[in-house]
């Protein structure tokens, strides 16, 4: 599994009650991100540290919506922060 970067690992500390829930449910499972999700600043900050990203289930020319999962750094990132470390 790909080791946390220091910024990561800050981050992951600081981490907001809401990134926490958010992060962990995708750890459990992808989801359809609205466009206000995806425009929220707190949650955005997921994106930017690499925890989450877009990926496209059905092909976007069929109209499909974009889900959002965790990274491998995520997934690292929820695992430690189950475990109490953060």
């Amino acid at each position: 599994m790909t080791k946390l970067t220091n910024d990561q690992i800050e981050f992951a500390r600081s981490m907001t009650i809401k990134q926490r829930t958010v992060l962990k449910a995708l750890a459990m499972h992808p989801w359809f991100m609205s466009a206000s999700e995806r425009a929220d600043p707190e949650l955005y900050e997921l994106i930017r540290h690499k925890f989450v990203q877009c990926n496209h289930t059905v092909p976007t020319f069929v109209g499909g919506l974009p889900s959002w999962g965790v990274t491998e750094q995520g997934a690292r990132a929820a695992k430690r922060l189950a475990e109490g470390a953060y």
